[in-house]
């Protein structure tokens, strides 16, 4: 039993980290679930570039030969592109642009999926546009000189019919060719950039027809996650290895401490075997006896006349004790005063009584005597006896304590319940006979031999 109890004890902190781990990686179950659904269905981030986020500037071809004219008005937030297109150069155009660099640090768009512009076009040709973000990256452009911006540009965008909105993923730019002939970049800045745009810039050539192309911009917009999915993926991963590592770090440190425990418990078996065995004497003996007062309860002499054959040896005598109103000593001045009475009152009657009597407490403030080799007649002057010895006494909080004395004398042919019935009966006429004082159960007979004596 001690071997199972043991190997029970010692799988408790196994069994309920075992239950933690349950916890933890449940919750991060759902928490991965959670974040997954939200990257997919929302999070999303959207920055505004038109409306008054950046300065705003008009150019035409005039700067290169041609001869078309731009100009811009406001119209609350909306950007109204005039663009008068003259066939001067081959390819006339009007550009709208914004400028986003604040020193050397421009938008990062990298961090973006798609952008959207929403816009109308009026005039004699198509809504034929491009688009071109001007990156400076480092290591490769000069502020001062345009021609080392990297450009990354989309041609050949057409705004919906009526007008609306048309999404434009980043993965459509790519890098001008026009600027690797001129600009000669190694190939680590050949690629597509835009974590620094500097510029974006909107190319209106409404199809090369001359005349009046009103291009009218409602907005641009970037669009993107708050954690890309790589990035959030990437976490989670590392989320559910150090979860992993950690649990089977403490895992193991568990099952070593566990092990040295058990090794230690095995080395001391013997010994706490041994001190069980003490133990549970002990607390045999405790279960006999009263805590408040140190003697017997019930159970106690329950125990002793089964295993002690000569209190039952006759005659034997019973007495029974009641403490005089004890209940008022209670209510007046509180159970601790009560407690420190029973106990008093316990040893006086021990010290008054021989080491082959026992004394139990019976219940409350009731006390029960038996006495083996002892008639009635002997019991009855005990009584009296212990009766004045109370009387002695110094009690708690100045009391006077008294009790009433209940005798009777166990006979072969009964039972120990009937004897102690008698006395009880006897306790109830003393009681009754105004308490301090000791009745005798005396069958006929027995007084009749008493006086023929």
């Amino acid at each position: 039993m001690m071997s199972a109890s043991t190997a029970e004890t010692s799988l408790q902190p196994l069994v309920k980290l075992l239950g933690y781990a349950r916890y933890v990686f449940g919750g991060l179950l759902v928490i991965t679930a959670i974040l997954l659904a939200w990257q997919h269905y929302g999070m999303e981030k959207v920055v505004e570039l038109t409306g008054d986020h950046f300065p705003v500037f008009i150019e035409d071809d005039r700067n290169g030969g041609g001869a078309s004219v731009g100009s811009i008005e406001r119209r609350g937030q909306d950007v109204i592109v005039h663009c008068h297109i003259s066939r001067k150069i081959d390819w006339p155009y009007c550009k709208l642009g914004f400028s986003f660099l604040k020193g050397a640090t421009g938008v990062d768009m990298s961090r973006f999926d798609y952008m959207t512009i929403e816009g109308r076009y009026t005039g004699p040709g198509t809504s034929r546009f491009g688009i071109v973000l001007a990156e400076a990256e480092e290591g490769l452009t000069r502020l001062d000189q345009w021609q080392t911006y990297k450009i990354n540009q989309i041609d050949a965008l057409d705004l919906p019919p009526n007008g609306g909105k048309l999404v434009i993923p980043f993965k459509w730019f790519g890098v001008a060719q026009w600027w690797k002939d001129m600009a000669r970049p190694t190939l680590e800045h050949s690629a597509v950039n835009v974590d620094n745009v500097a510029r974006a810039e909107v190319m209106i050539s409404g199809g090369g027809k001359e005349g009046e192309h009103i291009f009218a911009l409602h907005a641009i917009r970037l669009h993107g996650k708050l954690i890309s999915r790589d990035a959030l993926l990437m976490g989670l991963v590392t989320a559910w290895v150090l979860c992993a590592v950690g649990w089977l770090a403490i895992l193991t440190l568990s099952l070593r401490s566990q092990l040295r425990d058990s090794r230690a418990a095995v080395a001391l078996l013997r010994t706490v075997n041994k001190a069980l065995e003490l133990e549970a004497r002990d607390l045999a003996g405790q279960a006999h006896i009263d805590p408040l007062t140190g003697v017997l309860n019930r159970q106690g002499l329950r125990a002793a006349l089964m295993s002690t054959s000569s209190l039952l040896a006759d005659p034997m005598a019973v007495i029974f004790i009641d403490i005089d109103h004890f209940k008022s000593i209670n209510d007046t001045h509180g159970h601790d005063v009560g407690d420190d009475v029973l106990r008093k009152f316990a040893n006086v009657i021990a010290s008054g009584i021989r080491s082959s009597d026992r004394l139990v407490r019976w219940g409350g403030e009731e006390f029960l005597i038996v006495c083996p080799m002892t008639n009635v007649f002997q019991g009855r002057i005990l009584a009296e006896n212990l009766r004045h010895a109370l009387h002695q006494q110094t009690w708690p909080v100045g009391l006077r304590v008294t009790a009433s004395f209940g005798v009777a004398q166990h006979h072969e042919q009964d039972e120990v319940g009937v004897v102690i019935k008698h006395a009880d009966e006897e306790l109830y006429r003393a009681k009754q006979g105004g308490r301090d004082r000791v009745c005798a159960h005396v069958p006929a007979d027995m007084v009749a031999n008493a006086e023929a004596a």
